[in-house]
């Protein structure tokens, strides 16, 4: 008897913990929503609330504040990276991988909702200590990725000598960061066409 109620409540629990993280993930994308089409300071709790489909009181059981939802966001992002981090890191071709991961991060700044959404995000950094520590952890994460595929490259060779790997990790990533402001900047930018020319800039600087 003791089992059969133990599995019971088990299942229940899982239910309620599959329906509240599935209530999270509405709201975090909510979130994302109108901050990309509002900002983030004109985004309300409340607003956040309606969109999602939860009472304000229900909202703050899941998020304090607004910063706590921007470091949500951050979270996610840093799972995405180190999953498409891992997946460039298990290439045998260390060019081809951070040909690959440049693909990767051009094609999702591609996205005019992500481009305006991160550029909220990284606004915030500035005036708030705790969302610039969220980004920074997603920032060295990112680092990570290319420090290792650049340094891969210069140890066969691939690579120019005495090239500095930090310096031009901190190039490129500045380069996508670039990529997401023209998105904002620009509306008729088409950075799927430039990717081709700004893949081929990266090759000739990198080359020995």
């Amino acid at each position: 008897m003791k089992a059969i109620v133990h599995f019971l409540f088990s299942k229940a629990m899982s239910k309620r913990d599959q329906n509240r993280e599935a209530r999270r993930r509405a709201i975090l994308e909510a979130a994302k929503q109108h901050f990309a089409d509002r900002g983030f300071h004109a985004t309300g709790m409340a607003d956040i609330a309606a969109a999602s489909g939860v009472t304000p009181a229900n909202l703050y059981r899941y998020f304090p504040a607004k910063e706590a939802i921007v470091c949500a966001i951050a979270d996610q992002q840093r799972e995405a990276v180190a999953a498409v981090t891992a997946a460039a890191l298990a290439r045998p071709d260390p060019l081809a991988a951070l040909d690959a991961l440049l693909v990767h991060y051009l094609t999702e700044a591609q996205d005019r909702t992500q481009s305006r959404l991160w550029l909220e995000i990284l606004a915030e950094t500035a005036r708030n200590d705790r969302v610039r520590a969220a980004i920074a952890l997603d920032d060295e994460a990112v680092k990570a990725g290319f420090a290792t595929l650049i340094a891969r490259a210069a140890a066969r060779g691939d690579c120019r000598p005495g090239l500095d790997v930090q310096a031009t990790t901190v190039f490129l990533i500045a380069l996508i960061d670039g990529a997401v402001g023209r998105m904002a900047i620009e509306p008729d930018f088409d950075l799927a066409r430039a990717t081709a020319t700004f893949l081929d800039l990266i090759h000739k600087a990198l080359a020995p």
